[in-house]
């Protein structure tokens, strides 16, 4: 299985160690791809969306089914969000601090209705997917 994830911005040292702690739990069962996306600077808000989302959409392995982290996507529990990890090719994709062009995406996916410090999702998601992959694989992790 192949996971890719597109994200917009890079980590600190402190959130990268605690990352490449569950990439590494991972490794085992699933490759993970990371792809980050420079921050495009603009006072443009519109042109500094539409460019982000460009640079993303270019980025997306071919074949890939596609899940944008969105305040407005669909609210999973631990159980559903293992359920989508039966791809072979998955992507998600975690916006900048000002979103994309949600428009361009079909598959939304909500964490919750709070927002968290783009570093710290990240976190949040690697974390989800190991759990997810606990799950499926009866890893005494998810509880």
């Amino acid at each position: 299985m192949k996971i890719n994830i597109i994200a917009v911005g890079s980590l600190t040292k402190e959130f990268k160690t605690l990352y490449d702690s569950y990439v590494k739990k991972i490794s085992f069962f699933a490759q993970i791809n990371l792809i980050e996306i420079k921050e495009v600077i603009n006072d443009n808000i519109e042109l500094k969306i539409k460019k982000e989302t460009d640079l993303i959409l270019e980025k997306i392995p071919k074949n890939s089914k596609v899940f944008y982290l969105s305040l407005r996507g669909k609210k999973l529990d631990s159980e559903g969000f293992s359920d989508l990890l039966i791809e072979d090719n998955i992507t998600f994709i975690i916006g900048g601090s000002n979103g994309v062009d949600e428009s361009k995406f079909d598959r939304k996916i909500c964490f919750s209705d709070m927002t968290f410090p783009h570093q710290l999702f990240r976190v949040m998601l690697i974390e989800q997917i190991y759990r997810g992959i606990s799950i499926k694989k009866n890893i005494k992790y998810h509880k």
